[in-house]
């Protein structure tokens, strides 16, 4: 197979192995010595810089193949089963080899002097799986051994295949053994701790406004500006017009390690990775088969989470097959089950009182501006706390059921051509609860007017103005499914000195999502109005329904009559055919060049279908919506180079330049070229020097140029709502109701749409001081502008219109000032500057007689992240704040956001325990204009597991998540729960355990 390394299957003897491993690696070092490597120990001669910390010892070979450059030859039923001891520092090649295979029970020689052969150090007969051949006393190999021809890999952000692991930007990589050690069952819970990811990210933590996609955002900046890739290659969004890729529909099972590169590369990957690139690469080299069980549950009883894997690996006479088929179940969190989401009255809590004014029983505003509420002996007046409380309704964290497939299968046609076949099928299906519909008739689409003869209302005057929770409902059930399928096909080789590739890749996402128990808004109107146009089921077919009363008034018959379910579905379909190339250029007077170039034609599709009742806004409780549809085709083609252009005498400090150009062709608005420039100046075997220039643009979606006019209840805080204000401010014509925070918005696209645009810049170090052993620290600074945003902001609309005026066309009031509808389009007006640095640390301990310990650490912080809607609006630094999504808030922004985490394994044991920070943040309360505190957080998560030897490959893991039960501080402006969901997490001290049989 030709991908990161080289590696053959074959069943022949250890002659030809010799032959085989000469003619690939023709160019790498020759070894010194009959039968060892050639003695590089420090102080007596060159050594080498590694950065070895894969959990297994055969991917610990591979990187130490990689990163030395000599050839290996190993059987992994040897290796499979055994640790590796993580190697960061410079040992010579001899050293670093005997360290990785110290405990082991191998050893390793030569083969025609080149190829370094792993094999059992002692062996009875039949019995050793590398006997030795009799006549020439070299090792005999069966099927199983793999040969590694060491001509670099891919790193995330650069097509060049590369020995090195530190590139011009930084890239943070989470192996499998971390992503098992971090105990998450969805790629969504792994990234939500990463440092770099802060802002509106979504998960199954999102109930009400979430469809059960999780989501990832770098920087804090939208979803739609972080790049999703599968193996390097893209995937279609979520099926439903979505603005990023379903990070759900990836089979974590599968998953071999993740990287993510935190720098703008749309020179190198297109559109969409102005904020980064998330890069997820599925397992190849498996062998054997894998059973795999886990479950876990909260301390509370809750979120009971289970997963079923099964894995199977083998190798074929000519290439490898792997298969992967999970099943994951996880139950809901309820939001009265915890003590800061019980209630949406925080007020004991140092919060506010973000209750519901459509409350059970009718609250009626008169024609004489009297406030009155039904309390079932008539009406009286209403008072404050006259408010209803839906989060003993809803669900805090969504059921979520998955089940999923993946398989890969890899032929060598010859030596030099190797082909690959992909395969992933995932179904999700997502349940969110939601609190009984409000009616709020004097703020909805339609005309809900309460004629002054309907006969159930007892005032004799037309009632414009009623507000009622419908109880007498079943809550309201939201169901998201989705279907996932992607297939790739690709073939790859060596051409002389040239590496090429092609693939094609088709991805379809399809989703659905139904949203039960609302009400049908043209019924209602018919059931409101004159009595003589709504006589009875019996007779005209319409049932008055008693709006006016208290709880209880409305009878089954008339819930049966106005009862409605929305239903909306679509997908999302991605196909690309690419071709790639690349070569080291070895005579270049500084040393090795590398060039890549390369050409993709892409095709995107999306569709959103709402049935006719949510098309002709004619439901209440739901997001009413026109359908979207809309296609392109895109031609890209790009250009890299890796070059030396300065060494020093004695080869210790070399000066490379990294460049980059991609230009993209769109069939819906046209082109745009973006380069990068990096400098790389390493300075000794210790410093490495970096910094890199880049130049990004996103597309707009099809959402965002084609989305049909959208209509939903979207919190805004009106500032005529403020007493003091709205006699003064020219946009209000009167105070506004200080109870109301949802108001009437219609959105739309735009096709007339623009690409974003930004320029990033980034400049740092990686320290690996020799004098302290394998301790690695980085540090990069960086910045990125970011200019023509899409923006669709109703609240920047009010507050334009309220404080000058502005917009007056997008803005409707009512004669009181109440707002009635705010029209908001998708516009290119936002402006960003983000600032910050992003910080590194490792250190592996010596290891002693209590095995070996390491410690990892990452941290964020964001100096500035300042925004405007608008050229003419104020510049905002939302650095260090939170404001609410739903809201149109852009989330928590922390300044600080960090994890530490310590690794000790010995033998068969192996524990962590990892810390993960978020710094304090200030919220502005809604409705008063103050603002507040969200305190700091802080969670330990600890794990212990140990690898039976009764039966071999037999593993047990414990684990608890949050192990001090850390409470998730209050966010009071939330409107999830009362927490920053999407930073904090609401499920408290979490138990699991995962057993794993691996034969």
């Amino acid at each position: 197979m030709l991908t990161d390394c080289r590696r053959w299957h074959r069943s022949t003897r250890s002659a030809l192995w010799g032959l085989l491993a000469i003619a690939c690696a023709d160019g790498s070092p020759a070894m010194a010595g009959d039968n060892r490597v050639a003695d590089r120990r420090p102080g007596t001669g060159e050594s080498t810089r590694f950065a070895i910390d894969a959990s297994s010892l055969s991917g610990a070979l591979i990187q130490y193949s990689q990163q030395s450059g000599q050839p290996i030859v190993f059987s992994d039923r040897l290796t499979r089963h055994l640790p590796a001891t993580p190697l960061i520092g410079g040992y010579g090649s001899r050293d670093a080899l005997d360290m990785l295979l110290e405990d082991s029970g191998l050893d390793w020689e030569l083969i025609d002097g080149r190829i370094i052969a792993v094999y059992r150090q002692e062996c009875d007969g039949q019995d050793c799986d590398s006997p030795r051949d009799t006549v020439s006393n070299n090792p005999v190999y069966e099927p199983g051994i793999e040969e590694t021809y060491v001509y670099g890999s891919r790193l995330t952000g650069s097509r060049i295949r590369r020995t090195d692991y530190s590139g011009s930007a930084p890239v943070d990589v989470f192996r499998s053994p971390d992503i098992e050690l971090s105990g998450a069952q969805s790629l969504g819970e792994l990234l939500r701790f990463v440092p770099a990811v802060v802002g509106n990210s979504t998960s199954t933590a999102i109930a009400n406004g979430g469809d059960g996609t999780a989501s990832v955002t770098l920087r804090g900046l939208p979803a739609s500006n972080t790049l999703i890739l599968i193996n390097g290659r893209r995937v279609a969004n979520d099926g439903l017009a979505g603005e990023s890729v379903d990070l759900n529909s990836i089979p974590p099972a599968a998953v071999e390690r993740i990287e993510i590169l935190k720098d703008s590369a749309s020179a190198i990957y297109g559109s969409d990775a102005i904020a980064g690139v998330v890069n997820v690469i599925m397992k190849q080299d498996f062998r054997g088969l894998l059973a795999e069980t886990y479950y876990g549950e909260t301390e509370r009883g809750d979120l009971e989470t289970r997963t079923n894997t099964l894995q199977y690996g083998t190798g074929l006479p000519n290439g490898s097959l792997f298969l992967s088929a999970s099943h994951y179940e996880q139950e809901p969190i309820f939001s009265r089950d915890r003590a800061v989401s019980a209630s949406a009255d925080t007020r004991a809590l140092g919060g506010t009182d973000l209750r519901s004014s459509a409350t059970s029983d009718t609250r009626v505003v008169l024609a004489d501006g009297r406030t009155l509420i039904a309390d079932g002996a008539g009406y009286r007046p209403a008072g404050p706390d006259d408010l209803f409380d839906y989060q003993a309704y809803t669900t805090a964290v969504v059921p979520l059921e998955r089940t999923s497939l993946y398989g890969n299968a890899i032929y060598d046609f010859t030596e030099r051509i190797t082909g690959l076949v992909e395969f992933t099928y995932l179904e999700t299906e997502a349940a969110s609860t939601l609190a009984p519909t409000p009616v709020f008739t004097a703020f909805e689409q339609s005309d809900l007017t309460i004629s002054a003869d309907n006969i159930h209302n007892p005032f004799g005057e037309d009632i414009t103005d009623a507000r009622r929770r419908l109880v007498e409902f079943p809550e309201r059930r939201q169901l998201n499914e989705s279907e996932v399928i992607r297939f790739v096909a690709a073939v790859e080789g060596l051409y002389d000195d040239w590496n090429w590739d092609a693939g094609y890749t088709w991805s379809r996402s399809e989703a659905s999502q139904i949203t039960r128990n609302l009400v049908n808004a043209d019924r209602l109107q018919r059931a409101l109005g004159p009595a003589a146009g709504c006589l009875g089921a019996e007779i005209d077919g319409c049932t008055p329904v008693d709006l006016l009363g208290p709880a209880g008034s409305i009878t089954p018959e008339q819930v049966d009559y106005i009862r409605a379910d929305g239903r909306v579905s679509g997908y999302s379909e991605l196909s690309s055919i690419s071709f790639n190339v690349s070569n080291a250029l070895l005579h270049l007077p500084a040393g090795r060049g590398d060039v890549a170039f390369g050409v993709e034609y892409r095709q995107e599709s999306t569709d959103k279908r709402p049935d006719d009742l949510l098309a002709s806004a004619a439901t209440l409780g739901a997001t009413n919506f026109e359908a979207t549809r809309g296609k392109r085709k895109i031609t890209e083609f790009y250009a890299e180079s890796v070059l030396p252009v300065w060494r020093s005498p004695s080869e210790a400090v070399t000066l490379h330049l990294e460049g980059a150009i991609r230009h993209s062709n769109y069939s819906d608005f046209g082109d745009s070229t973006n380069p990068k420039l990096g400098l790389l100046l390493q300075l000794g075997s210790e410093l490495l020097l970096r910094a890199s220039y880049s130049r990004g643009f996103r597309a707009p979606s099809l959402n965002e140029l084609y989305e049909g006019e959208t209509e939903e209840q979207a919190f805004i805080d009106d500032p005529c709502t403020r007493p003091g204000s709205a006699a003064v401010l020219p946009g209000c014509n009167g105070q506004a109701d200080p109870s109301r925070n949802q108001f009437l918005t219609v959105q739309g696209g735009n096709p007339a749409l623009e690409p974003e645009t930004s320029h990033g810049y980034s400049a740092g170090f990686v320290w690996t001081p020799a004098a302290l052993g394998s301790l690695r620290l980085s540090l990069d600074l960086f910045e990125m502008e970011q200019e023509d945003v899409v923006s669709s902001s109703a609240q920047f609309i009010v507050r334009q219109n309220a404080l000058y005026g502005s917009f007056a066309e997008d803005v409707t009031r009512d004669e009181m000032g109440n707002l009635v509808l705010v029209r908001a389009t998708n516009i290119n007006v936002g402006q960003r500057l983000v600032r910050g640095a992003d910080l590194g640390l490792t250190y592996h301990f010596p290891r002693d007689r209590w095995g070996q310990f390491s410690l990892n650490g990452n941290a964020t912080y964001l100096g500035d992240y300042r925004a405007r809607t608008d050229a003419a609006a104020p510049e905002i630094d939302f650095a260090g704040t939170f404001r609410d999504e739903a809201s149109e808030g852009l989330g928590g922004i922390p300044q600080w956001k960090w994890q530490l985490g310590l690794r000790w394994h010995d033998n068969r044991w192996r524990a962590s325990a990892d810390l993960h920070h978020v710094s304090s943040m200030k919220e502005q309360l809604p409705g008063t204009g103050g603002t507040r505190t969200i305190d700091s957080w802080t969670v330990m998560d600890m794990q212990l597991s140990y690898t039976f030897d009764v039966l071999e490959g037999l593993r047990l893991s414990l684990g608890v998540d949050n192990a001090l039960d850390e409470d998730a501080p209050l966010a009071a402006s939330a409107f999830n729960d009362n927490i920053d969901g999407r930073t904090h997490e609401l499920k408290g001290r979490y138990w699991y355990t995962r057993l794993s049989q691996r034969f």
